[in-house]
């Protein structure tokens, strides 16, 4: 099964910085924000940003095979509630990856 913390640990330095620079930029005052006409240095432009706010939302979102999981695992013993759990995690991580193909 996909494990998050894998799939997070495969991110390079790199793009970590990217990452970083883009919270930055975020976080920092409308004065110092870029006209929209001037370019950036910054790989990632407003529909990529659009892009994955949108993944961010669609993130933990129920649907009906995770609402069946989950209210099927009180009913489970504890080794296999664990799995219905991962299985939700998975789920939920399938549903975002069409979302993010062709983004990087």
């Amino acid at each position: 099964m996909i494990d998050i913390e894998n799939l997070l640990s495969s991110i390079s330095d790199e793009d970590m910085a990217k990452i970083k620079d883009l919270a930055k930029n975020l976080s920092g005052s409308e004065e110092k924000k870029a006209p929209e006409t001037e370019k950036s240095n910054f790989p990632i432009d407003l529909n990529t940003m659009n892009k994955i706010m949108s993944v961010m939302g669609s993130m933990g979102k129920e649907d009906y095979r995770t609402r069946l999981i989950t209210d099927l695992k009180p009913m489970l013993s504890d080794e296999r509630q664990k799995k219905a759990d991962e299985a939700v995690k998975f789920l939920q991580l399938m549903e975002i990856l069409p979302l993010l193909r062709g983004m990087f």
